[in-house]
């Protein structure tokens, strides 16, 4: 059963893109909007909770959220209360210039996406970073279509391009980081997880991705409990994620290390 459960933890962590998780991308056009991957290897889903590199419906619901917004807080700490979201809050500035007819190519792209049309897709994006390159969503979504491809260096570079662009984007950074962790780099990856939570500090997936990647691969058993914690607290339905969360309990026992009271212990 240890086994199994480790396989699927592991399955969840090396996932491709699936685009009926791309909501947020026709919601928001952002310095562009992303989304990131939420499948497995074969593009079909383990379980209905979130996949650990996945955007789904909950991330929408929670960036609706923006103008409840945000303070000042700089806190990346697993169990922060802080609502910002930096990316957000830079919309409507970094939007305001950009004519209605890139925001059309903009949608078509998108709609490309979900209909799995990658070529139409790309290409509409190429227009749009051609019209207004500085807006990172659009380096962001050929990322996830070069990563559906399969063409992990190539999603990695898009990447890079839009984090340049737009160092606030946290989407990006978490994208980024599924890749480094799929290549083995995983201090680059838990450095991208937390870039990423420092620009949003309840960002569920950069949670969750954390969570696996401290428990997995870092063997920061109490860290990882705190970042699963935190991401129950925005997915407390997230029955997968509790089973997680018991097991690394139960390592973190094994270990003779002290369980801390509550989150704000851990780490």
């Amino acid at each position: 059963m240890r086994s199994s459960m480790l396989s699927i933890k592991l399955l969840f962590a090396s996932s491709t893109p699936q685009v009926a998780l791309l909501g947020l991308l026709s919601f928001m056009l952002l310095p562009g909007c992303s989304s990131s991957p939420s499948s497995t290897d074969t593009n079909k889903q383990i379980t209905k909770t979130p996949s650990p590199d996945g955007m789904d419906k909950n991330i929408v619901d929670l960036v609706n959220l923006k103008a409840k917004g945000a303070n000042n807080s700089t806190s990346s700490s697993a169990s922060s209360t802080d609502t910002r979201n930096v990316y957000l809050e830079q919309a409507s500035q970094r939007l305001a210039d950009v004519p209605a007819s890139v925001l059309s190519q903009y949608q078509q792209a998108i709609s490309h996406m979900k209909n799995q049309q990658w070529q139409a897709a790309n290409s509409l994006f190429d227009k749009v970073i051609a019209a207004q390159p500085q807006l990172s969503g659009a380096y962001v979504n050929k990322a996830i279509i070069a990563m559906d491809q399969l063409q992990l260096d190539q999603a990695d570079a898009l990447l890079a391009q839009a984090i340049a662009v737009n160092n606030n984007n946290p989407y990006a950074h978490q994208i980024k980081a599924n890749i480094a962790r799929r290549q083995g780099h995983y201090a680059q990856a838990e450095q991208g997880y937390l870039t990423a939570l420092t620009l949003w500090p309840q960002y569920p997936q950069a949670q969750l991705n954390l969570a696996i990647l401290l428990e997995l691969y870092r063997g920061k058993l109490l860290q990882a409990r705190q970042y699963y914690i935190a991401y129950l607290v925005s997915q407390p339905n997230d029955e997968q994620a509790k089973r997680w969360l018991a097991g690394v309990e139960i390592k973190i026992q094994r270990a003779g290390l002290t369980l801390p009271d509550n989150a704000n212990g851990a780490g």
